[in-house]
Order: structure tokens, then C-alpha cells, then sequence
């Protein structure tokens, strides 16, 4: 009886109807990916216009928390040059180079003899006042070379020696510049009259103990100064030594070549 049913179909129609209900599950498929491709394209178009609504409103305060640029503006200097004349400092042989003073009041006074290389070379710097904090005796040493163009080629081990204003700090030393002299650099200073000195005496070989004693002993007051250095060189003038009387001194800073064989 199904046979006489369907005697009506041929093979090609009963093929189709075989086929027929994958074919729909394949196009159900295929409509719901669709769906979702469409559902998805809608949500990122809906919220990339959230945020161009949005976006205007966020940019002013994203401006106010730019960072503005900063101006470095380098501080004053702590010394500004003065007059080095007149000198409130004598020594024998020696001239006022240069004068500068600190922003606390602070005076100081670089005095030197000869040039680099002669047989008898010295600078002196002698500050009014209390500057700045003193460093190491190496430190100081170096920068005040540095100052006047040379470098420390080496520098001894540190001793100390006796002069009319008290004890010095000293230090057999090379300075270099195109060539080498042989030195003695010196410090010393007097916190009860704020007053302090240091630099250097070099010569065609170091001097000894004794010239540089003689050579220290040789400075005197010129010029105006506060009563505490007043004080300070009326005491070092009641401590003066007799090994360092007139000749000594001038013999200390002399320039003069050495004897020829």
C-alpha cells in the first residue's frame, strides 16, 4: 500500500524530499550567525557613538592636567668680584690679583708672587669671615688650583708646622701645568677672629719647613679690618719667632736662580 501511495513520485522527487530538512537546518544556521554578525556590528557602532558624545566633555580637564614646563634658572653665584685695590694684606714681593666677596659678607683676597714655573712662586688667599663650610685640606687645595689654571699632580702626606699665627696644616705637593714644580701647601685657620688663609710656595725644589714658616710670617695687615682681625695680628706679631726676623723673610720670597757648579 505505500508503495501505490507514492507510485506517483519518481526517483528524483523522492530524492529532494530526502534531502529537504538538512538543507533547512544548513539555511537555520546560517540565519543565525547573522543575526549575532548584525546584533554585534550594533553594539560597537553604539558605543563608539558614546563615546564621540562623550568625548568633548573629557578634553577640558585633560588639558588642566597638562604639566607646564618647567624654566631651570640657574642661582646666583655665591662670591661676585670688588675691587682688589686697595689691598687690606702686605707681603714682600707679592700683588694683589684679585678680590671677590661672598654673599654673607664674607671678604677674600688672593695675593701672589712670581708666575708658575720661576724659582719662587707663592699664592696666598686670606678670607674675612666665615664663607662657607671648609672642606678637606686635598679639596681645597684642588680647587683653588683649578682656579689659577693648574692641577695637583700629587700631594704629600699632611704635618703640621709653627708660624706666628698659629699652626699651619701643610703638605709637600706637585702642581702641573706644562710642566711640574715642586711645592708646600698650606691652611690654616682662626675661627675666634673668623679669619683663614690658604695656598701654596713652590720654588725649584719644595721648600723646607722653615722658609715657609718665614714666607707665612711675612703677611701683614695693610688696609681696614674688623677689630677681631686687628686682634689676630697684634697677637701674631707678639708670637713672631727670632728665626724669622727681616732677612729671613726676604730671603724666603726672594727670586733667585740656582747657583751654578
Amino acid at each position: 500500500m505505500p508503495r501505490a501511495a507514492y507510485a506517483e513520485w519518481d526517483e528524483e522527487d523522492l530524492a529532494d524530499w530526502i534531502d529537504e530538512r538538512p538543507a533547512r537546518r544548513v539555511r537555520r544556521r546560517r540565519g543565525s550567525w547573522l543575526r549575532l554578525i548584525v546584533m554585534c556590528s550594533c553594539s560597537i557602532a553604539g558605543l563608539a557613538y558614546l563615546a564621540l558624545q562623550q568625548e568633548p566633555t573629557h578634553r577640558p580637564a585633560e588639558r588642566s592636567k597638562e604639566v607646564p614646563s618647567s624654566v631651570l634658572i640657574a642661582p646666583a653665584p655665591a662670591w661676585k668680584p670688588v675691587p682688589a685695590t686697595p689691598a687690606p694684606y702686605a707681603l714682600a714681593g707679592a700683588s694683589a690679583t684679585e678680590a671677590r666677596q661672598h654673599t654673607n659678607g664674607a671678604r677674600e683676597d688672593t695675593m701672589v708672587l712670581g708666575r708658575f714655573g720661576d724659582f719662587r712662586y707663592a699664592q696666598v688667599s686670606l678670607v674675612q669671615g666665615q664663607p662657607e663650610t671648609a672642606g678637606s685640606f686635598y679639596i681645597d687645595i684642588v680647587r683653588r688650583a683649578a682656579r689659577a689654571g693648574l692641577a695637583v699632580a700629587h700631594q704629600g702626606q699632611g704635618r703640621t708646622v709653627a708660624t706666628k699665627f698659629g699652626t699651619l696644616e701643610v703638605a709637600s705637593m706637585t702642581l702641573a701645568a706644562r710642566g711640574e714644580q715642586a711645592c708646600q701647601a698650606f691652611r690654616l685657620s682662626d675661627a675666634e677672629a673668623d679669619f683663614s688663609f690658604q695656598g701654596w710656595l713652590c720654588g725649584s725644589s719644595a721648600p723646607d719647613d722653615a722658609q715657609l714658616a718665614c714666607f707665612i710670617d711675612g703677611i701683614t695687615l695693610a688696609g681696614s679690618a674688623s677689630p677681631s682681625l686687628k686682634a689676630a695680628f697684634v697677637r701674631a706679631e707678639r708670637s713672631r719667632t727670632e728665626a724669622c726676623g727681616p732677612g729671613a723673610r726676604t730671603a724666603s720670597v726672594a727670586v733667585r736662580p740656582p747657583a751654578r757648579p
